[in-house]
């Protein structure tokens, strides 16, 4: 019997290449600016990516509490339309582990109002579909410490740190009724409870911040002006260019956990599990740049999950 050895070859080149981890590239990871911001589609959307024979479903949620919603229906079309074995979500440090309790008790008690109004927003229907599947849920957060560690080599102080992590919860309080503007009477209470929160989350002592008149003043020496009653979401976002202090320090913690989660995206791939991963929006803003240049375009690129399966399993494209 002759040995094809040039067959041989081929074959052991092929294998080897196929072998070899994909890499990250979390150099092309795009700035956060208005002008990005801009080009965002209004609502829920998503890009679909076909990987050898598995695929990565990056939903880009509207952060929405209503049940009825686009990004509610988007993540239940996503686990209708696709088998995953491993669910990352945003909101949650990985380092809390495989299927966290707290996270499934959390979502387990959660209850849909009259109205369809659901506390815990997306995080709800994505924890859910997860279970269902018997997929791992993984949080898709870096843990502070480590984000703390990365942006103070930005330049960004732990007073800063801590004034912005109370800061960005004023959107998640609007949203849940807990504060119906900035000159809301409970804002005092909710902005002390936070600095008790996030001092030991991010291990700052209580000296930093110690109340709600220090972080008042702390918020008008950032942004250049005092409180208004009607709060500006702008204020925590993580523009590059962004008119307010705040955008700085949002946009040093943008580029960290945006970091973390490309590594934790392509550590998944490479293992051969389908993912699904659900973030806000402007993260599949950032992250396409980086995502294109790792697995090529996508399959799928709307906001129909149920037209991205017929479209991926009859693309041949890796």
């Amino acid at each position: 019997m002759r040995i094809n050895i040039a067959l041989i070859s081929m074959l052991s080149f092929a294998s080897a290449c196929a072998a070899v981890p994909l890499q990250p590239a979390p150099q092309k990871l795009q700035p956060w600016t208005t002008t990005l911001r801009d080009r965002q589609p209004e609502g829920a959307f998503a890009a679909v990516y076909r990987v050898g024979s598995k695929y990565l479903v990056f939903i880009g949620a509207e952060h929405e509490n209503q049940n009825d919603s686009p990004t509610f229906r988007m993540i239940r079309d996503g686990y209708a339309s696709f088998k995953f074995d491993t669910v990352i979500a945003e909101g949650f440090p990985t380092s809390l582990g495989v299927n966290p309790v707290r996270i499934f008790d959390y979502v387990s008690k959660t209850k849909i109002g009259a109205d369809g109004f659901v506390d815990g927003g997306e995080t709800v229907p994505t924890v859910s579909g997860a279970r269902q599947q018997s997929a791992r849920l993984f949080g898709g957060e870096a843990d502070d410490l480590e984000i703390k560690m990365l942006v103070a080599t930005e330049g960004i102080t732990d007073r800063d740190l801590l004034g912005f992590y109370v800061l960005r919860n004023f959107p998640q309080w609007i949203a849940e009724r807990e504060l119906a503007n900035a000159a809301d009477p409970r804002l005092q209470s909710l902005v002390e409870k936070a600095l008790v929160r996030q001092r030991e989350r991010l291990q700052i002592p209580p000296s930093t911040l110690p109340d709600y008149a220090a972080w008042l003043i702390w918020y008008s020496m950032t942004n250049g002006k005092p409180l208004a009653t009607s709060f500006d979401t702008e204020e925590v976002g993580p523009l590059a260019d962004g008119r307010f202090g705040t955008n700085r320090i949002a946009y040093a913690v943008s580029r960290a956990r945006d970091a973390y989660l490309h590594h934790l995206i392509i550590d998944h791939i490479n293992v051969g599990e389908n993912v699904l991963v659900v973030f806000g929006g402007s993260h599949l803003m950032i992250h396409r740049p980086a995502l294109d240049a790792v697995f090529g375009r996508p399959c799928y690129d709307d906001r129909d999950l149920q037209l991205a399966k017929k479209a991926c399993h009859s693309n041949n494209r890796r």
